[in-house]
């Protein structure tokens, strides 16, 4: 598991993938439920969200926790709420990756959205390097050819940070740097 460096009051980049890095947030319905999940995980955990971008395989999050809380718990309180509700989707919407989602554990079968691990935490310290992850984020639906412009890709901050569009949901303002 990679190691996490918990600097109070920074901001953290965080990617985590889909299961083996499935394809699973191909449609607008899973898109849609994890937005809604990241917004409600922000509301109970008190954290500051300045990006993010869901992409076919993975998640990228520009976050900063509340004082008293800590990375591994808001992943552990979005994920495990949006795998809840996303699974039975999944089984009911495309029973092919669902069974593809399948792993015993402990003599049990049980089913996996989420790669295991915590994903990829940097701890962002300055103004030009928070700069260049929002950067490399939005861009990041470019570059694998999903949209020709960061503002095309739905499932990202790039509408609110380029245009000023709290679509498909706001974010916090920045005010540490």
């Amino acid at each position: 598991m990679p190691k996490r460096y918990e600097e109070l009051n920074y901001a953290h980049y965080l990617t985590f993938s889909c299961y083996k890095r499935y394809r699973l947030f191909t449609n607008e319905d899973l898109c849609n439920l994890f937005v809604n999940h990241l917004d409600r995980a922000r509301d109970r955990r008190k954290f500051d969200l300045w990006a993010f971008v869901v992409m076919p395989t993975h998640v990228h999050l520009l976050i900063r926790p509340s004082v008293d809380d800590s990375i591994s718990k808001i992943l552990i309180s979005l994920k495990k709420s949006f795998s809840y509700e996303a699974l039975p989707r999944i089984k009911d919407n495309n029973p092919e990756h669902f069974a593809r989602l399948s792993i015993s554990e402990r003599g049990h079968k049980v089913r996996r959205f989420w790669q295991v691990g915590g994903g990829y935490d940097s701890n962002i310290f300055t103004a030009n390097i928070l700069k260049r992850k929002i950067d490399y984020m939005h861009m990041n639906p470019v570059k694998k050819g999903l949209v020709n412009e960061p503002v095309e890709w739905q499932w990202s901050s790039a509408r609110f940070w380029i245009q000023n569009i709290c679509d498909p949901l706001s974010l916090d303002d920045i005010e540490i740097f």
